[in-house]
């Protein structure tokens, strides 16, 4: 150690930790619309905190069910994080993609409205430019949020793609013998 550096650490940062999920079914996705608290009136995935002693990926599981009464009909895939400032803190959310092709919508409490949407005009409709400028004049704390959001649609539609073109190029098993 030289220069003065005493050899003492920086305390580390403390963040919410949150996590939600592109519910896929048909091609579409899973967005609810927020009665209350933060971001109200937007429309957004399904997620929430994790609470002490669960994995992102419980919560995830967990927030789906109890906003939306639908649970994964096969295995989370990690799609990305994204940093944000709620309620008063730093926070990350760490965001999956899940089908779920089986259950009816039952939204909670939390939520006054849901629809299944392409995630491709979910982006455009909600996250595009125009939008991102509105948000930065009305609210720039938000802007960070809100881009935060719209990169990992990018990247949920990234990896949506990748799906298309393997599925095009894996050898598909045979059918089973009558």
């Amino acid at each position: 150690m030289s220069d003065g550096d005493d050899g003492a650490r920086p305390r580390p940062g403390v963040f919410g930790l949150a996590a939600a999920v592109f519910a896929r079914r048909d091609d579409k996705i899973l967005i609810l619309k927020r009665g209350g608290g933060e971001m109200t009136g937007a429309w957004y995935l399904p997620g929430g905190t994790v609470d002490e002693g669960e994995t992102p990926e419980i919560a995830a599981v967990r927030e789906l069910w109890e906003e939306a009464g639908i649970r994964p009909t096969g295995p989370l895939k990690l799609i990305g994080v994204v940093p944000m400032h709620v309620y008063g803190r730093d926070a990350v959310q760490v965001v999956y993609a899940a089908d779920c092709d089986e259950g009816e919508v039952a939204i909670s409490h939390e939520h006054v409205g849901f629809r299944w949407i392409d995630p491709r005009e979910f982006r455009d409709r909600y996250f595009g430019d125009v939008q991102l400028a509105k948000v930065a004049e009305a609210d720039p704390r938000r802007l960070a949020i809100v881009a935060g959001v719209r990169k990992n649609l990018d990247e949920y539609i990234a990896w949506l793609e990748l799906e298309e073109e393997l599925k095009k190029v894996r050898p598909h098993p045979p059918a089973p013998s009558p």
